[in-house]
């Protein structure tokens, strides 16, 4: 159980530095958007509903890592929780099913907008290749550690 508290020690200081750096992030461009190109409102709402969530999320999951940190049964509750064969199973099944989609996916839109606009085309196909190095990376990273 140690092991597992230094863990959640970990996430907390890797979260509470997402969450300023994001902020940091957030904030300098806001105060630099004169020199930035002029954007669309949607584009600017979807900007700070992203940071909006972002900020929620880590927020979320930072609670919930100070209050099992300080709460020996709420600690193993969590690792319990966290190392149950059957969530981590459906969590690999998840993902594989979801890259397998995501990667179809990709391929056909990509095809479909090559006959449209070249620069949604070329965005899809960076796209889709980003997730394919990410798969083979990740596939190669498992293979060696197991």
């Amino acid at each position: 159980m140690d092991n597992y508290k230094i863990k959640v020690k970990t996430r907390k200081n890797v979260l509470s530095l997402v969450a300023a750096a994001t902020l940091l992030i957030y904030v300098g461009l806001i105060f630099y958007r004169g020199g930035l190109p002029d954007l669309p409102s949607f584009i600017k709402g979807f900007h700070t509903g992203a940071f909006i969530g972002v900020e929620v999320a880590v927020a979320f999951f930072l609670v919930r890592y100070i209050k099992a940190s300080n709460n020996e049964t709420e600690l193993k509750k969590q690792y319990i929780e966290e190392n149950d064969e059957r969530s981590v199973m459906i969590l690999q099944s998840a993902g594989t099913l979801s890259t397998a989609i995501i990667l179809i996916g990709l391929g056909i839109a990509s095809v479909i907008a090559g006959f449209f606009n070249s620069l949604i085309f070329y965005t899809l196909l960076a796209c889709l290749l980003f997730v394919l190095i990410v798969f083979f990376a990740s596939w190669m990273y498992y293979a060696r550690k197991i």
